[in-house]
């Protein structure tokens, strides 16, 4: 009895191996390459049949199968570089299954609700492939799963937070990088058993501020928590479940939407990771997160609002600090414990750089760049050895390099631009094995640039070639020749010496520079010829602004004429002027392969036809001065005059009058939304200037047909004359606009100053470079004015087009801190943003000047409220959904990469350029070097157009923040959504109301679409889409307590489809 009962064992256990081989060969089935691929070489049928039902016993000798008592329980092909679509359903039969780990492959396919079949499952790892589509709810069948990593992969589903409960036996859940959705905070109470939990880089909403039975399960297990990338918002955990988490380990909350203040955290003994990095957490910065009651290693509050000085770093375990990016002020700490990473970059610290001497020497990183630290580096910090990077960038350093700095054996990366420094460079720096980054841009310091040759007896004593890969040593005044030995510099790929006063030749010996990537040698004074450049890696070379001669050697005739001109009127281009010179006019300058005498006659012509086009322009000018004199001011021209003229006339108080009463309008009457009408444009761009609105940066429509400036005119006046007659204006009665009694006289072409600019002008970038005077000599054009001053269009002699922000009187902070904060606004980069170029700082307090690209577009105000169908067309829903997605974008981006809010935020200051109507934003982050007065200023203007958040009118010192960015991107898209001024005055049926109380009544009785713009409302479009605008642009004006944060939105807002 007992043999025939092992014989039944026997056979049954045969039947399932041969089932595990028949689906594991119907899986390889979905693996690309299976019959040539080595790995799966070994998955061959079985030659015999001996094991019963199917033939095969258990495939033991394939690779990556376990076997047990005959079956199959382990599947592992981790990091084998495999592909295909797998269908897993083929698994779903392998009852005796316990581990299945495909990870690190490139694998794509579904996650089969089949599944669930596999009862025996404790470790399921799917992590680092292709898969997508939901999550099956049968998942928690398995209940048994011990292990879960679904991990880097394209799941996008809501994740199934009621049958996570079932699975009791769950003690890792790993999800991160996906799609899955869902509420954390509800999550978080169904895992009741879990350790380590990470579910970052998802779409999770909820909060984290749960009461104190919903956390006590998992409170007492959970040693790993990840919620970063997510979009959870509210407050932090409460004082009364901080307590709850007894054995957790690592906190991670980074770049999320959550506020408020953090509580004591004394009673998590076990922590040893916390971070919160890029969320609106404020007040002063717990104090125990840096004592050695805590058991931290590394702590990242970086890019929130904690406020208050930086208490002493006592903590013995912290290695590892972030604080960058808050609002900390007071001096740097004595000590910062047994730190290796500190950075406290963007915030408000003072006091002198001394104080590093008294840090402990197990430092490898400080970054204390964008601060307002003073003094000079202390030459007897001689303790760190062990620092790799060192960044001072942008403080109110003085004083010369310490050669202590030289001897640091490890530095990698140093950085000390945007300074006061002086003196020499020091050579060590360009002997040193390991530093690889050095950026002393921004500086005073002089002399030579000191490159050591190989043979010099310091460098026979090192064992290795210079390290360095990128030199900034532009905007100083170093002098001397560019020696040849900088061909010892063999790694080198970024050299930028732009702006100094090196003379010679180019060396020959810098073709030798194999990875070399980015050269820029321009401004200087160099001579001779341009040596070969043969590296095939050469992506940006610029050696324009200087007096070099000769051929232009083939290797860089492909760059564009920029790279060489301005300057270098001797260079030849034996296959003509390259591409790009439509900038530039000094065309007779140019020589080409036709020879000298042939471009001398070139010049001649090109020479007479410029003066008579010169006397004509004269006459012209003289005209048109002479028939504005005759005629009656009807509107404000487009002027025509150089910054050098304006210079004189900025601080007389009649530089504009009113046509009436010869008396300039007080401040408050020039809101930053007056459209200013205009005349004409520039003669020069013949372009009509459209006559109902004169936008703050200008406006070119490349697409206008070019008219003459008289009918331009004509038009124009025409306008003004149907808009003051018209009971409904073609712009709406809004605060927005211009009020016609303000029409402004064109500016007297007087000159009461120097003959030029002679204050500093500091530069963000070298990618476009010119002198005060140049911008002194640039023709000028008004385009607006506002309650931050004048602005100008201004055309360098390049043909390079400038907005030029000329600030009014009483504006600006003091220089130090004006000149900080437009370092740090003016480094702000992104394809939404209109970058400042540079910003000058003149003698006089009238002459503060902020620099930047001209827009070529239009405000979104005009698209929305200029009726004329000749100039605007009407905008499509999916235009207007884009808009509001870039916009969200990048305000999120402000808000939590660069810890800014835009603080000014409405339609005229939004510009839609290019053909696809792409949103700029301009006249972000002024608040930040404006005084109190002019920040209360600037948020009583948004109060007057409605964009002004509700809580900023009861408080006493208001100030622009992240919500209240939110609150007026919401209005905005409430005003592409009804094509109506947050300013107007709406009728309806309980009386007259503002935009967004009239959208709110029209929400709560159920005609929402009523609002819309009836423009769109009949296209072809989803109503869905505007309906989910609206929906969102409803929450944006929540109460500060409801209202979600711009990353929120964003992801609303992208997850629209069209």
């Amino acid at each position: 009895m007992a043999v025939l009962f092992a014989l039944f064992l026997l056979l049954l256990s045969g039947g399932a191996a041969g089932d595990d081989v028949a689906a594991l060969l119907e899986f390889k089935k979905g693996i690309a390459d299976r019959d040539r691929d080595p790995v799966l070489g070994s998955w061959s049928p079985p030659a015999t049949t001996e094991a019963g039902n199917g033939g095969g016993g258990c495939p033991a000798a394939w690779r990556g199968v376990v076997c047990d008592g005959g079956a199959v329980v382990g599947v592992a092909l981790d990091g084998l570089g495999l592909s295909g679509e797998l269908k897993l359903v083929t698994l779903a039969g392998m009852r005796a299954l316990q581990n299945l780990s495909l990870a690190g492959n490139a694998f794509s396919g579904r996650l089969p609700p089949a599944i669930g079949s596999l009862s025996s499952l404790r470790h399921l790892d799917l992590s680092g492939n292709r898969f997508y589509g939901p999550m099956p709810g049968r998942l928690a069948d398995l209940s048994g799963l011990v292990h879960l990593n679904l991990s880097h992969n394209n799941f996008s589903s809501g994740f199934p937070t009621e049958g996570i409960r079932q699975l009791q036996n769950l003690r890792r859940i790993d999800v991160r990088n996906n799609s899955f959705w869902g509420n954390a905070g509800d999550l978080l109470t169904q895992l009741r058993n879990a350790e380590h939990i990470d579910l970052s880089d998802n779409l999770f909403t909820g909060s984290i501020d749960l009461e104190l039975d919903n956390l006590t399960s998992i409170g007492n297990t959970v040693k790993y928590l990840n919620l970063s990338h997510n979009k959870l918002d509210g407050g932090f955990f409460r004082n009364e479940t901080v307590g709850a988490f007894k054995n957790l380990a690592v906190l991670d909350l980074s770049n999320n939407g959550l506020g408020g203040t953090v509580p004591r955290l004394d009673a998590w003994f076990s922590l040893e990771i916390f971070r919160v990095a890029g969320n609106g957490l404020f007040g002063m910065m717990p104090e125990a997160l840096l004592q050695n009651s805590m058991r931290l290693v590394e702590v990242d509050l970086s890019r929130n609002g904690f406020s208050g000085s930086l208490p002493v770093v006592n903590s013995t375990t912290l290695k590892v600090l972030n604080l960058s990016s808050n609002v900390l002020s007071g001096s740097l700490p004595t000590t910062v414990g047994k730190c290796t990473s500190i950075d406290l970059s963007g915030n408000l610290l003072s006091g002198e750089l001394a104080i590093l001497r008294s840090w402990d020497g197990i430092v490898e990183v400080i970054d204390l760049s964008s601060n307002k630290l003073e003094g000079s580096y202390p030459n007897d910090a001689a303790q760190f050895q062990n620092l790799a990077s060192l960044k001072l960038r942008n403080n109110s350093l003085s004083g010369s390099l310490p050669s202590v700095l030289g001897t640091y054996q490890k530095l990698s990366v140093l950085d000390l631009s945007l300074n006061a420094l002086e003196g020499p460079v020091l050579p060590t720096f360009f002997m040193s094995p390991t530093l690889a980054v050095l950026n002393l841009s921004g500086n005073r310091f002089s002399g030579t640039i000191p490159f050591q040759s190989t043979h010099s007896t310091e460098s026979i004593l090192l064992s290795s070639q210079p390290a360095l890969k990128v030199v900034d040593l532009s905007s100083n005044s170093l002098s001397g020749p560019l020696p040849p030995d900088i061909s010892n510099l063999q790694k080198l790929e970024f050299l930028i010496l732009a702006m100094n006063e090196l003379s010679g030749e180019i060396p020959n010996e810098i073709s030798k520079l194999q990875a070399l990537e980015y050269l820029d040698l321009s401004h200087n004074h160099l001579t001779g010829t341009i040596p070969d450049m043969p590296q095939n890696g050469l992506k940006i070379f610029n050696v324009s602004y200087n007096n070099l001669q000769g051929t232009v050697p083939k290797s860089v005739e492909k760059f564009p004429l920029s790279c060489f001109r301005p300057g270098n009127d001797m260079l030849v281009f034996p296959d003509g002027l390259p591409a790009g010179n439509d900038d530039y006019s000094g065309v007779s300058q140019s020589r080409t392969s036709h020879g000298h005498k042939a471009g001398v006659r070139v010049a001649l012509i090109v020479g007479c036809i410029g003066a008579v086009l010169l006397v004509i322009f004269i006459a012209l000018a003289f005209y048109v001065v002479r028939s504005q004199e005759l005629c009656g001011r009807n509107g404000f021209r487009g002027q025509i005059t150089t910054i050098r003229d304006l210079k004189g006339r900025i601080s007389r108080p009649n530089l504009f009058k009113s046509p009436k009463d010869n008396v300039i309008p007080s401040k408050t009457s020039f809101s930053n939304d007056h459209l200013l009408t205009a005349a004409a444009r520039s003669m020069s761009a013949q372009k009509e200037l459209l006559a109902e609105a004169a936008v703050e940066y200008g406006y070119t429509d490349p697409k206008e047909v070019d008219e003459s400036t008289s009918s331009g005119l004509a038009e124009t006046s025409a306008a003004i004359q149907a808009r003051e007659s018209s009971p409904r204006a073609a712009l709406p009665t809004s605060p927005r606009f211009a009020d016609s009694r303000y029409h402004e006289e064109p500016v007297a072409f007087e000159v009461y100053s120097p003959d030029r600019l002679v204050g500093e002008l500091i530069f963000m970038d070298s990618t476009l470079v010119f002198t005060a005077e140049d911008l002194s000599r640039a023709p000028a054009e008004v385009l607006g004015r506002s309650s931050h001053g004048t602005t100008y269009k201004a055309v360098l002699q390049s043909g390079h087009v400038l907005t030029v922000k000329w600030l009014r009187v009483g504006l600006v902070k003091h220089k130090k801190e004006f000149t900080k904060e437009i370092k740090r606004i003016g480094t702000i980069s992104h394809p939404n943003i209109v970058s400042w170029r540079a910003f000058y700082w003149g003698p006089k307090e009238q002459e503060r000047l902020i620099i930047s690209d001209y827009v070529y577009g239009d405000s979104l105000a005009l698209y929305l409220y200029e009726s004329t169908p000749r100039r605007y067309s009407r905008l499509s829903v999916s235009q207007r959904l884009r808009i509001a997605i870039d916009l969200a974008r990048c305000l999120q981006f402000l808000h939590h990469e660069k810890g800014l809010p835009h603080g000014n935020l409405k339609p005229t200051n939004i510009f839609l350029a290019g053909p696809d109507l792409s949103p700029k934003l301009v006249d972000y982050g002024l608040h930040r070097f404006m005084t109190p007065s002019g920040t209360a200023e600037q948020i009583l203007n948004l109060g007057a157009l409605g964009y002004r958040a509700p809580e900023l009118a009861n408080t006493a010192k208001p100030a622009p923040s992240f919500k209240a960015d939110v609150y007026a991107f919401g209005v905005i898209v409430m005003e592409m959504l009804t094509r109506k001024s947050a300013g107007d005055i709406i009728s309806g049926q309980s009386g007259a109301v503002d935009l967004t109380d009239w959208v709110q009544m029209c929400n709560r009785e159920g005609r929402g679409t009523d609002c819309f713009d009836r423009d769109i409302t009949g296209l072809e479009e989803s109503p869905r889409i505007m309906d989910e605008l609206l929906a969102i642009s409803l929450r944006c004006i929540l109460p500060v307590n409801e209202r979600p944060n711009m990353k929120t939105v964003c992801d609303d807002l992208c997850s629209i489809t069209v």
